[in-house]
């Protein structure tokens, strides 16, 4: 869930699941981060810039390692080194490695990034059946496994993949057998050895998880059957449930703790599903470096960002009203949101909820691995705010690593 860039589209998503309440068709949503950075906690340590027109790529140093000789995006997600490969085309093409070179070229119609190791892939169009590469491009696991619509694959992680069967879903290891057969009508993949499921239904899912989830039906009900709203449970990896207890929302496991809602309040467990944050948050995001988001406010309410410790007890008090989760000690907020507008003013808070540095940014984001990527200024009132301007990625301590310009005429 990416708080960040909510305001973007805050009032599109209220709107548009207003309008889907009254039954009136809107069209698909779409959003995007306001600032890239790597968000895979599983990702390399690699950070992309742009110079005329083409994207590179710097190490923690901020030497470049990679010319900018790849093809722009457009969007300020993907574009991640994994298991040091980089896919530089969505869906299909080359991986390069982490000197900009190419390393491997399957020739395959569809193939992804890489997770544990593993890449989904698919050899042409037509056979429409997935099955899983290793990083020489050899099938690891063959293609077996049935594509849209009447099934589906998708990344390893803690050595499961989920996959979808007819309506369902389960989990194989990486001998591309079935450990926990396919049985749930909703699931996510696994996270410190455990997965978010939904067993029964039909039910409707409540969404608002990240940007453009409005929820859904799950399941097929009869008519004229009333839906209920759907329950969540844990799963260990050989598929035991490891809470007694359901829940009204979950998220994933993120340091030895899950965000659980009950009643529109929510609270933590940890993987023993034992309660240790009772409920009584608002809203919430994942812990990280020790702390997490949370605010007394819902999802529609006006509210301010706080942050607590693993007991719960509130060591940043509700002041931001734009924030992000902590890394390297460091925390992206804002204390006053002007949407669209370098009004808003970012800069980045210690532990203690102190500036750590002096400086503010027109867009700021979390620290990844040592480095955060942040905008200092735009370069025309009349380039895309969120794409366009002066950029530089910085240390811990604030000292600029790297500096770049993104201009309209880039894309």
């Amino acid at each position: 869930m990416c708080t960040f860039h909510r305001f973007r589209i805050e009032s599109v998503a209220l709107l548009i699941a207003c309008l889907a309440a009254v039954g009136v068709p809107v069209k698909a949503c779409s959003w995007d981060y306001p600032i890239w950075q790597n968000r895979d906690k599983n990702a390399d340590p690699y950070y992309r810039f742009i110079r005329d027109g083409k994207q590179g790529y710097i190490d923690r140093t901020g030497r470049i390692v990679v010319q900018p000789t790849i093809r722009i995006s457009s969007s300020n997600s993907g574009d991640e080194f994994h298991n040091g490969l980089l896919l530089t085309r969505v869906a299909g093409g080359p991986y390069i490695d982490t000197t900009g070179k190419v390393a491997l070229d399957t020739g395959y119609s569809r193939n992804w990034d890489f997770s544990d190791g593993l890449a989904a892939a698919m050899r042409t169009d037509g056979e429409n059946r997935w099955g899983y590469i290793d990083r020489t491009g050899k099938f690891a696991i063959e293609t077996k496994f049935d594509g849209y619509p009447s099934g589906y694959v998708y990344p390893f992680s803690n050595g499961r993949a989920m996959i979808k069967v007819g309506e369902k879903l389960g989990f194989i290891d990486k001998k591309g057998e079935f450990v926990i057969s396919p049985s749930y009508i909703w699931a996510q993949g696994f996270s410190e050895d455990r997965a978010r499921v939904i067993v029964d239904g039909p039910c409707i899912r409540p969404g608002f998880e990240y940007p453009c989830d409005f929820g859904e039906t799950l399941g097929k009900p009869d008519a004229g059957q009333k839906v209920s709203a759907c329950k969540f449970r844990f799963i260990d990896k050989l598929g035991n449930f490891v809470t007694e207890d359901d829940f009204d929302d979950a998220r994933d496991f993120s340091e030895g703790l899950a965000a659980v809602q009950k009643d529109r309040k929510w609270g933590f467990i940890d993987t023993n599903g034992k309660v240790v944050i009772p409920f009584k948050f608002g809203s919430v995001e994942d812990f990280s470096d020790g702390l997490a988001m949370v605010a007394e406010g819902g999802m529609w309410e006006d509210k301010k960002w706080g942050f607590i410790d693993v007991t719960g007890k509130i060591v940043i008090p509700f002041m931001f009203e734009r924030a992000e989760g902590f890394s390297d000690g460091l925390a992206p907020v804002a204390d006053k949101a002007h949407a669209e507008s370098e009004k808003e003013r970012f800069y980045y808070t210690n532990k203690k909820g102190k500036r750590a540095f002096p400086e503010t940014f027109a867009l700021a984001s979390p620290f990844f691995k040592g480095i955060g990527h942040v905008k200092l200024s735009t370069i025309s009132k009349d380039d895309d705010f969120y794409l366009n301007g002066k950029y530089a990625y910085i240390d811990t301590k604030g000292r600029v690593i790297f500096r770049y310009e993104r201009k309209s005429n880039d894309d």
